[in-house]
């Protein structure tokens, strides 16, 4: 700009709250001014008058004009003087933008001109400062917010652990009551049959006696047989959700032939449910896959269905099928006719320990651990649907062929992939 106008300095101007500071200056010999110099306001400088107008201010010569004869600038031989205001989008004024000479100077129109553009050119970049600043701004209010929200999300998350980890105490420790409670029922009954059993012997036993005690013995093993096997299962339901379930009997089975199997040992508890399980996969489809694994999915997820779906009393049919995709991929569906899931609920089966029967029979592990198996072992998604009063649908998406699963290493050995 300097040199455009042939002058020795040519300035930006910023206002402080008690300063006039020099933002940037022209280089030349014969200029007076300096980067980051500062003056004092209220002393009749030039761009004071710029500022204060926010208008056009020129001064062809100032010992010429008695007004400005004696201003500042004339002490540094510059009496000459071409302004404008630099204002802020929100139209404060940010300072000026300025040429000064140290001779007379009467600028003709175009020079003005050329002067009110660069101001124009200057002050679009304010608006662009602005807009970044703002953007800066949102920024970090949108960083503050997010890290108020995940600490939200952790005290919520905390909060829940604690609520499921309170809910699931308490219905393990009813599940377990009961069948430990019996054992001990039937442990102490024994313990006090024997004693006076033993006591019977010294004064002589009959033949009625020793029947009655024979019968009491065999009621009381009964029992402890039959509550000892019911807290041996939960235990191992539980086991299974913290047990490391990656697999090492990867092969090749046809998945019809599988599912049917697992429909043969669960036989018993089907027809004591008096309900119907239809398989309707068709044989042919190979699977280089888990085929324990895919078991225990099937399993779980056909004992949820006869177990949770119908109303008591009712009886109803659990479907079982599958897909190929064409695309290396099986679709295993498990759907039921019953009374379906609430939607408040579609969001929380498969979290560990959720049941709407926890404390009843149901110990919320089942879908969890159908979760972790799908998708840490078996590579797959699960996905389920319901309606209210038209049933539910479980629907598994595996590989036809799954990844080899990493070996456990032996010590001071590396991992392989089989």
């Amino acid at each position: 700009m300097a040199g455009i106008f042939d002058v020795p300095a040519g300035l930006i101007m910023r206002v402080l709250p008690d300063e006039i500071e020099v933002l940037v200056a022209s280089r030349g010999e014969d200029n007076p001014y300096e980067a980051e110099e500062k003056a004092k306001l209220n002393t009749g400088l030039y761009c004071e008058t710029v500022m204060a107008t926010r208008a056009l201010l020129h001064v062809p010569h100032a010992l010429e004009d008695p007004h400005w004869a004696h201003n500042p600038d004339v002490a540094l031989n510059m009496v000459s003087y071409l302004g404008v205001p630099l204002m802020w989008p929100d139209n404060e004024v940010f300072g000026a933008i300025c040429v000064l000479d140290n001779k007379k100077r009467d600028y003709q129109d175009k020079y003005v001109e050329l002067l009110w553009e660069i101001k124009k050119s200057i002050e679009r970049d304010f608006v662009v400062i602005e807009q970044q600043r703002q953007l800066v701004a949102n920024n970090n209010e949108l960083r503050g917010a997010l890290e108020r929200l995940t600490a939200l999300q952790d005290e919520l998350l905390r909060s829940e652990k604690l609520a499921a980890l309170g809910a699931v105490v308490a219905g393990i420790s009813h599940e377990l009551n009961t069948p430990i409670g019996n054992s001990l029922l039937a442990a102490s009954t024994l313990q006090c049959h024997a004693a006076d059993f033993a006591a019977d012997m010294g004064r002589g036993l009959t033949r009625s006696r020793m029947q009655e005690f024979v019968g009491t013995v065999e009621q009381g093993a009964a029992i402890l047989m039959r509550s000892l096997e019911h807290a041996a299962k939960l235990l191992g339901t539980f086991k299974q959700l913290v047990e490391d379930q990656s697999a090492a009997d990867r092969r090749r089975f046809d998945l019809g032939d599988t599912v049917r199997k697992v429909l043969v040992e669960l036989g018993h508890a089907i027809q004591d449910s008096g309900h119907r399980v239809h398989c309707a996969i068709e044989p042919g489809i190979e699977m280089e896959s888990y085929p324990q694994q895919l078991a225990l999915v099937v399993t779980h997820l056909v004992s949820n269905a006869v177990r949770h779906a119908f109303l008591p009393g009712t009886g109803g049919t659990v479907r079982i099928s599958a897909q190929p995709d064409g695309l290396g991929q099986v679709a295993l569906t498990v759907s039921d006719d019953g009374v379906g899931i609430p939607q408040a609920n579609l969001g929380r089966v498969f979290d560990p320990f959720f049941t709407t029967r926890l404390g009843h029979g149901g110990s919320g592990l089942g879908l969890h651990i159908v979760y972790k198996l799908v998708t840490a072992t078996l590579h797959g998604s699960v996905e389920v649907s319901s309606e209210p009063g038209q049933g539910a649908c479980f629907t598994v998406v595996l590989p036809l062929s799954a990844p080899a699963a990493m070996q456990k290493p032996e010590t001071g050995t590396r991992i392989q992939r089989t």
